[in-house]
């Protein structure tokens, strides 16, 4: 299927779809063998290809679609069991089999009429790569695996193999489901045009492994130089964004949105205890609690001042040591109304903070949320952080997706209503997830027969994942539109 674009001299409107596209490579996520099928990864009854034993199809469709790339993988597959490849060295030897065995070399992806990337233009940040030990030690691990699988092709040698890796890793998106949850990789080489914004004017979102960039602003036309896509998840402090993405993608962001003053002072914010007063409270309560990274600025031999982008940024701190010091105890306040925290106030907000944040951190590396542990994070954060702090924000949300697991609809409820808050001050108004959050709380409320309400948060989703999916998109024909179209007749 050749790639659909956008006429580049036409303007462009929020909802726009400027770019649909099938993947150069990809990966079904191991988490999901056995109850995805490999090729359209649509979820449901699969069977194991009768070969390899690794691999599932929905149907003979599916599997003569995917036997191009399947088949020789498929004995390599058979060879190595009962070893399972992991997903990187998969979609690493696939990568390799298309360049060495098919057309990677020439085949050229557009995203206009006349302009294209091929696999070349891809950016590996070989220095980079060779400076970073995680990745070192990944890309030699994937190394000691391929030269056991690929048996029948000889591997290119170290140097180009790095720059595999490096497009790879640097270029791979990750393939969400209807949920927006990841469930496999691919290598999309038009779409990689796209830079980071964490203020993003487009959305990458998908229909199995088809990958679809919309707009999510208006312009006077569309110039690929200046859309953006999010890489990265956005709920988080400036900081925390710049170093994921200087980590991942070497590069520092300084986009509006992290030098922007307002999150700054949000993101660890304490409540003001002024009931009437809404502006948040900086009380440091770690040492060098950095909060956004800036570049260095010096000043110059004949005055003038510049901004310094060398890889040691300055950085916006929330000195902890400052407070046990004693130097700002009597001055601490808020800026806006002027009331003043006592010790008190002081030692509750740093002891939350701390207290929330190990607890997140645990339930990150569990991977689930476990109600009470989020319930008692809550309970200890009222009152004492702001309702935009970043912490109550990530809490909030792990307790809404809990509930829904135990389906505890009442306080699930409770949580959404914050929480929508909580997402539009950080992923902004057309966000696909704020577009789940308003659907997922619609059909709780629709459940629950508070019809009005139900209808309110339903037709919110659809302003958006109308905007960010597309009106034939499953999320919005098979999901949305029958919960709306029950609650506009439970409403008559």
């Amino acid at each position: 299927m050749r790639n659909k674009y956008r006429n580049t001299d036409s303007s462009i409107k929020a909802g726009d779809l400027i770019l649909t596209e099938q993947p150069f490579a990809f990966v079904l996520s191991s988490k999901e063998q056995g109850s995805r099928c490999d090729n359209c990864l649509e979820k449901g009854k699969v069977l194991k290809c009768s070969g390899c034993q690794f691999v599932h199809y929905c149907g003979r469709s599916c599997q003569r679609d995917a036997w191009g790339d399947h088949k020789w993988e498929c004995a390599n597959f058979k060879r190595v069991a009962p070893k399972v490849l992991p997903d990187g060295a998969r979609m690493l030897a696939k990568i390799i089999n298309r360049l060495y065995r098919g057309d990677g070399h020439s085949f050229r992806s557009f995203y206009s009429g006349t302009s294209f990337r091929m696999w070349k233009d891809l950016m590996s940040h070989y220095s980079d790569l060779k400076a970073d030990k995680k990745r070192m030690d990944h890309f030699t691990s994937l190394c000691v695996v391929l030269y056991e699988f690929l048996k029948d092709i000889s591997l290119p040698n170290t140097v180009e193999m790095m720059g595999l890796y490096g497009r790879m890793v640097i270029n791979s998106f990750m393939i969400l489901d209807i949920d927006m949850n990841s469930i496999g990789t691919g290598i999309y080489l038009a779409s990689s045009i796209l830079d980071h914004s964490c203020s993003p004017n487009a959305v990458a979102t998908f229909d199995g492994k088809t990958i679809n960039i919309r707009a999510i602003q208006d312009m006077p036309c569309l110039d690929w130089n200046q859309m953006r896509i999010s890489y990265i998840d956005l709920m988080k402090t400036p900081y925390d964004r710049q170093t994921e993405l200087l980590q991942n993608y070497y590069f520092l962001c300084q986009c509006d949105r992290c030098m922007d003053e307002k999150q700054i002072k949000h993101v660890h914010g304490a409540i003001c205890l002024n009931k009437q007063c809404e502006e948040p409270v900086t009380i440091p309560w770690k040492e060098n609690c950095q909060v956004v990274r800036k570049p260095e600025t010096k000043t110059e031999s004949n005055g003038t001042t510049t901004d310094s982008q060398s890889d040691e940024e300055s950085t916006i701190s929330l000195n902890k040591d400052v407070i046990e010091n004693g130097e700002d105890k009597e001055t601490l306040h808020c800026k806006e109304c002027g009331t003043k925290y006592t010790d008190k106030h002081i030692d509750v907000f740093v002891k939350t903070m701390e207290f929330t944040h190990v607890h997140l951190q645990n339930m990150e590396r569990a991977s689930v949320a476990y109600v009470d542990v989020c319930q008692y994070c809550l309970d200890r954060q009222e009152g004492v952080l702001h309702p935009l702090n970043v912490m109550h924000a990530q809490t909030l949300d792990h307790a809404f997706d809990a509930l829904i697991q135990v389906q505890l609809w009442e306080k699930a409820c409770v949580y959404a209503e914050k929480l929508i808050r909580c997402f539009r001050f950080y992923y902004g108004d057309r966000n696909p997830l704020l577009g789940l959050l308003h659907l997922k709380y619609g059909k709780i409320l629709l459940y629950k027969m508070e019809i009005p309400q139900a209808l309110a948060q339903l037709k919110s989703a659809e302003k958006i994942i109308k905007m960010t999916h597309g009106d034939r998109h499953p999320l919005y024909k098979e999901q949305l539109m029958p919960l709306l179209q029950q609650a506009i007749m439970e409403s008559s």
